[in-house]
């Protein structure tokens, strides 16, 4: 494979990071709670909501690109709905409309994700889909990087809508080589015995996915715990430390971006050494830490907090990375964009999990003022166990 095609394919992933940073993670969570005063729990459904519609969508439609061969053209389509409704966030002053307009944004990624994700394959090999991976990781931090340095002097001289549009703009600037470059080879499947596009046979190949492999079962379950913690940790992690740890705005800025550093090297690392190590224990090893940062982040005051972002940094580089080459090592190849699909699901079913227990723990203890933050962050340790509980299932030599 050309390094032009990795590259582009591997851009992409810095491109959706400056949604996932700018919009998921920063600015727009705390344009809503802080400047607009609106209760998080507002903000989980809204994202829940986004997540609804992929679940509902996502798993058909991957079934659908593997018939077809069409995963980058619905690369394609779900992106540049993303970067519309991002854009149409840098015009909307009104808190409902602004979240129907990140629903819809939230949504076009998270669809995206799925067949970008499936395009893996025809990028890379058995021997290197570890590294590729993580070199794809790696860019998104440095995505993650760049987004903060562009980003902070258009948050100060124009503020949160100013970024919102910033944030499309180079969206579509660095998905577009992606979108151009990656090309798909077209593959015939016969239809004899074999499901094809309409809804109820979509359930019979992932039924059949399913019966074929219990490893991907025990994967999904526990993606399905350990993805409902870690999206608690996206989606607040900005808010938490302003909240328990006083950090100001800019602050979180330079914390976030001393994360990013860390999550670029974990990425790479993570993706290198799971070739050689096995990808099971490499997962185990991202989730241990993650369990570390849990137990540390709820009972450590402020110094170590740049601590614990550096291991969140690391953590969260290493996990995207391992589990996405462990689907490519379970799954079929002519199947990856249904079981993409259906990983991204459980992916999103816990993005409402996750955000809906975070909220729910901070409403019923909202009495003990920030204290109500620590235990939350503490309870999300139990998560991570079940999902160590399951990923222990597999078999050590994967």
């Amino acid at each position: 494979m050309s390094r032009l095609v990795i590259f582009s394919w591997a851009l992409y992933d810095l491109a959706n990071q400056f949604f996932a940073l700018n919009i998921v993670s920063l600015y727009f969570v705390r344009w809503l709670t802080l400047e607009k005063n609106t209760p998080e729990i507002f903000y989980s459904i809204a994202f829940g909501l986004s997540l609804v519609l992929v679940a509902i969508f996502g798993p058909f439609l991957g079934n659908l690109a593997d018939r077809e061969t069409k995963h980058r053209r619905f690369l394609v389509y779900f992106t540049l709905i993303a970067i519309f409704f991002t854009l149409l966030l840098g015009f909307s002053e009104e808190v409902i409309l602004s979240l129907v307009f990140f629903s819809l944004a939230n949504m076009g990624v998270q669809m995206g994700v799925i067949f970008y994700n499936s395009l893996l394959a025809q990028v890379s090999s058995p021997e290197n889909v570890g590294f590729i991976s993580g070199l794809g990781r790696m860019f998104g931090y440095s995505g993650a990087i760049l987004a903060l340095y562009l980003s902070k002097p258009v948050f100060l001289n124009q503020g949160y809508r100013g970024v919102f549009f910033l944030t499309g703009i180079l969206f579509l600037l660095f998905s577009f080589p992606c979108m151009f470059f990656v090309k798909e080879k077209k593959e015939v499947i016969s239809d004899e015995g074999i499901p094809g596009k309409t809804f109820f046979q979509f359930f019979s190949q992932a039924k059949k996915i399913f019966s074929q492999s219990k490893d991907f079962i025990n994967l999904l379950k526990s993606a399905f715990f350990g993805f409902s913690a870690i999206n608690v940790v996206i989606l607040f992690m900005s808010v938490y430390a302003s909240k328990v740890f006083g950090f100001s705005s800019e602050e979180v800025i330079n914390l976030i971006i001393f994360s990013a550093f860390f999550a670029l090297g974990g990425s790479l690392f993570f993706g290198s050494i799971s070739d050689y190590l096995g990808y099971r224990n490499s997962l185990l090893a991202v989730f241990i830490l993650w369990g570390v940062c849990f137990l540390g982040g709820s009972l450590l005051d402020r110094p170590f907090f740049w601590v614990i972002g550096a291991l969140a940094g690391v953590s969260l580089g290493g996990v995207w990375v391992v589990c996405r080459a462990l689907v490519v090592r379970l799954v079929k190849k002519e199947e990856l964009g249904l079981a993409f699909g259906l990983f991204n699901l459980i992916g999103y079913l816990s993005g409402i999990l996750g955000p809906l227990f975070w909220g729910s723990i901070l409403f019923f203890t909202s009495s003990w003022g920030d204290f109500s933050y620590r235990i939350a962050l503490f309870s999300l340790i139990f998560f991570i166990l079940l999902s160590v509980i399951f990923l222990l299932r597999l078999p050590k030599f994967l």
